[in-house]
């Protein structure tokens, strides 16, 4: 019965992707990757028309004649992908937007074939989330793990589903996924829920392809104009006096749906039945805002991050950065009706200043009692922060909220995981320091990322840009690798210090999850809760960069005890977050900032564990490169060429012109010799046959003449001897 009210609820949510189920031990899915235009409808004819949102929100089609337009029919809200009412390209997959929701079992196979329809633009797709434990060129990282998926071409992911809880899945080259690529995978442990679930997909949205703010941009390697990017003393800060992003905001969508300029266009509904309980699956797919997520009159109960189950908290919002995901429950317990879901930017204030200026950023959804007016906005309030009833914010990245906000901080930190975890012997376990940061622009340790241009798991020689000593101290742009050790307790101390401290990052790794041991924040103002001076626990050694970094004498308490698992994290502005995790996993593994032009740029580096364990690749595995029509045959008898499947060789000889015709010659003259052998044998074999049956005494007539039906060879023979 609860998965049946599950199936009817995704129905009803029409702005919501379709779901995929699948219980099998194996699971396979097919997704076509393409582009459209929103605001769009395609009838039953195929024919592709514009359409108009009219002052009640319905959606009218306009057809195009040679004497304008002229109205058509009335179509129907969940046929058309509408985005925020404004008409631009958007990508789909199985022309839906968001992509399906794929749900799986907890160790299926599965088998996911993506077909990349989109003419003029290469694909990858990486299942965030998952472990890809043996299979690491399944990662979905073009130039890492794969070569990117070609136009009309396909490529098909094979994979364990591990771990269990709320994952997604999107596109991993260039800015495709802002675009649309992306979607749920939900990977249920042991059994379906019991409590209904729903994807909630929030993402910030421009009206121009993200491709072309990223080469509109003056901190690309190819400077654009930054026409879409906001001066400095104009840009977006929270309270802590942080910048939000320098590109400048535009709009923001729920599950694919907002509104622009407070037009009219259709939102998502989520239906809730009074007194029932219904799960979200929140999942920041976008591109550079953080959101704060609240709904109107209701608490949210969290019960897990990053799909990792935690000690339920209960909370009036929610604080989600691009690349993080939070299940939380709400509970229908409030007079049946039409509740606001809101989703705000930290917004509050223009230039490092924060001179305040009266603008909301905020996209919206509707909660929806099954029995409230379904053709009604909301008119409800967002909840008012008192001292005696403080508003509880899971997520903060700063360490207090202003003096009399009435509004406290719940850290991820502070979290408790539902599993166990044991405090590691320190003699096993590594520590490495990385500093995410504008130190040289966007970087790591003072490292632009430099993309292969070959797939690491193609293994050496790599086609890489090494990184060279005085990367450290002057910074460079280089293929920044770390290496780990097979079976160790890694712990990253990920700060946020030195000069280009100057923002909040959110980090994800490929391939792990890990502990959460511990959060660093700067000194700050109590009264405005604005950032003094960065955390003095790290000594960077009198380098303003902080690249070569350690404890500033003792190292600060790391809690051990039942630390939140995730694989992506918030790195407070001047400050540091503590992360551990087994190494288990041989592979190259990406290792990023999330925000979208701080990855382009290059805050990205590989973690690179046990290479010498790599497994091989399956056959037939696609391989990429340049090609220059200058190319030499290999020299004889030295080189192999590597087959890109298993990491077999062939070797390639280089002949003259005598060599290869004495060759024929004698090919030819034993090839002659043995046929002339092959005949003599045969005619001695058959004269001595008909001799011994010519001497031979029948016993019985019938045995010297057969039946009529049978053509004997005896029978042929004693012709021959008549002749």
């Amino acid at each position: 019965m609860n998965l049946l009210r599950t199936l009817i609820l995704t129905w009803i949510c029409v702005s919501m992707a379709t779901a995929e189920m699948c219980t099998d031990d194996v699971c396979e899915f097919t997704l076509v990757v393409r582009r459209a235009r929103t605001m769009t409808h395609t009838g039953s004819d195929g024919m592709v028309h514009g359409v108009e949102i009219l002052k009640n929100g319905s959606l009218q089609n306009k057809y195009v004649v040679f004497s304008g337009d002229i109205d058509g029919p009335i179509v129907p809200v969940e046929e058309t992908i509408t985005a925020d009412g404004v008409q631009r390209n958007v990508i789909l997959l199985n022309d839906q937007f968001p992509g399906p929701t794929l749900e799986v079992m907890e160790g299926a196979q599965v088998v996911v074939t993506v077909v990349n329809n989109l003419m003029r633009e290469a694909t990858s797709l990486h299942f965030h989330g998952m472990y890809m434990r043996g299979v690491p060129y399944m990662d979905g990282v073009p130039y890492v793990t794969q070569c990117p998926i070609l136009p009309m071409h396909s490529f098909t992911y094979r994979f364990k589903a591990e771990p269990a809880g709320t994952n997604w899945y999107h596109s991993h080259l260039g800015s495709q996924k802002e675009e649309g690529l992306y979607g749920a995978f939900i990977v249920h442990k042991n059994s379906m829920a019991s409590t209904p679930s729903l994807p909630m997909f929030l993402q910030d949205w421009w009206h121009e392809d993200f491709n072309t703010i990223d080469v509109d941009s003056a901190f690309m390697p190819n400077k654009g104009p930054g026409r879409y990017f906001d001066a400095w003393q104009d840009r977006g800060f929270s309270f802590d006096g942080n910048e939000l992003s320098s590109v400048s905001f535009k709009s923001a969508l729920i599950n694919g749906r907002g509104r622009y300029n407070n037009n009219s266009a259709p939102l998502t509904t989520f239906e809730v039945p009074p007194g029932e309980t219904l799960r979200f699956r929140l999942i920041h797919a976008g591109a550079e805002y953080t959101f704060r997520v609240s709904i109107d009159a209701h608490s949210m109960t969290v019960v897990a991050n990053d799909g990792h189950d935690v000690e339920p908290v209960q909370v009036q919002s929610i604080l989600v950065f691009p690349g993080e995901s939070y299940d939380f429950e709400v509970v229908g317990d409030q007079p049946s009706g039409n509740y606001w879901i809101r989703a705000q930017t930290l917004w509050a204030g223009k230039g490092p200043d924060v001179e305040p200026e009266d603008r909301l950023q905020e996209v919206k959804a509707i909660l929806a009692y099954d029995n409230a007016p379904a053709d009604e906005d909301p008119m409800t309030t967002m909840q008012t922060c008192t001292e005696n009833s403080p508003c509880r914010v899971l997520n903060c990245p700063f360490p207090a909220f202003p003096q009399g906000s009435n509004t406290e901080c719940v850290y991820i930190s502070d979290l408790s995981s539902v599993e166990e975890y044991s405090m590691p012997d320190e003699s096993e376990t590594e520590e490495y320091f990385f500093n995410f940061g504008y130190q040289i622009g966007s970087s790591v340790n003072g490292r632009k990322f430099a993309t292969p241009k070959m797939p690491l798991v193609f293994k050496t020689p790599y086609d890489i840009t090494p990184c060279e000593a005085t990367c450290e101290t002057d910074g460079c742009k280089c293929t920044y690798m770390a290496e780990v050790p097979l079976g160790k307790t890694i712990r990253f101390v990920l700060m946020n210090l030195g000069i280009g401290s100057g923002g909040h990052h959110v980090i994800h790794l490929h391939g792990y999850d890990f502990r959460v041991l511990a959060m660093g924040f700067p000194d700050y103002n109590e009264t405005t809760g604005r950032w003094i001076s960065q955390n003095a626990d790290i000594d960077c050694w009198n380098d303003n960069k902080c690249n070569m970094a350690s404890w500033n004498g003792t190292r600060p308490n790391l809690n051990f005890n039942k630390p939140p698992i995730r694989d992506t994290v918030v790195i407070p502005s001047r400050g540091y977050t503590v992360i551990e995790f087994r190494s288990n996993n041989p592979g190259f593994w990406l290792f990023h900032c999330h925000q979208t032009t701080h990855m382009n740029e290059g805050m990205s580096m590989i973690i690179a564990e046990a290479l010498d364990k790599l497994p091989a690749l399956p056959y037939g595995f696609p391989t990429c490169g340049d090609f220059t029509g200058t190319e030499k045959p290999r020299s004889e008898g030295s080189d192999e060429i590597t087959g890109a499947a298993m990491g077999q060789s062939v070797t390639v000889v280089e002949l003259g012109y005598t060599q290869l015709i004495i060759i024929i010659v004698i090919s030819a003259a034993l090839s002659a010799t043995i046929a002339l052998v092959t005949v003599g044998i045969y005619n001695a074999r058959a004269n001595k046959n008909k001799t011994s049956e010519t001497q031979a005494t029948p016993q019985r007539q019938e045995d010297t003449v057969p039946r009529q039906d049978c053509a004997s060879s005896l029978q042929e023979d004693a012709v021959e001897d008549t002749v």
